[in-house]
């Protein structure tokens, strides 16, 4: 997958937890009420706090996936060590950005949950990715380059 990002644009700490607090307000008016957060490290991690604080979820596992990796593959490498089973929790699996989808599809097939009570947030969306979470606050072109507070 070859990228051409031309915008680079810097999200501070702020304006992410804004942003988290748009996508609780959307999951609460489709009466989604998760009980378990699945966050997608490193990158998803502030942003499921944040949705945890607000959705007054107790509980946040991880899964540790990420395709930036520094190189030009932009395959998917999941480090995560033991295999997780979610089909007893309403999940709600958070992340930054979906950029292609990739992640997103990993998770799902790779990944144990119960698909009627599973849903997906991420503070940002590319038009053109191949996969749309339920929630998500802000779509953003193909071009853009997301740099996020904890990447500084």
């Amino acid at each position: 997958m070859e990228n051409q990002y031309t915008q680079k644009r810097n999200v501070s700490y702020e304006e992410l937890q804004r942003k988290c607090v748009f996508l609780a307000e959307a999951i609460e008016k489709s009466w989604f009420a998760p009980n378990m957060i699945v966050s997608v490290t490193r990158w998803g991690l502030l942003s499921a706090y944040f949705l945890a604080d607000l959705l007054g979820v107790k509980s946040i596992e991880t899964i540790n996936i990420t395709t930036r990796d520094g190189t030009n593959s932009w395959e998917v490498r999941d480090a995560t060590k033991i295999p997780k089973d979610f089909t007893d929790f309403k999940a709600l699996i958070v992340d930054d950005l979906v950029d292609s989808g990739k992640t997103m599809k990993y998770i799902l097939n790779q990944y144990t949950f119960n698909p009627l009570e599973t849903k997906i947030a991420t503070i940002f969306c590319k038009k053109d990715a191949n996969f749309k979470p339920d929630f998500f606050v802000e779509e953003i072109s193909s071009h853009d380059w997301i740099v996020f507070p904890y990447e500084r």
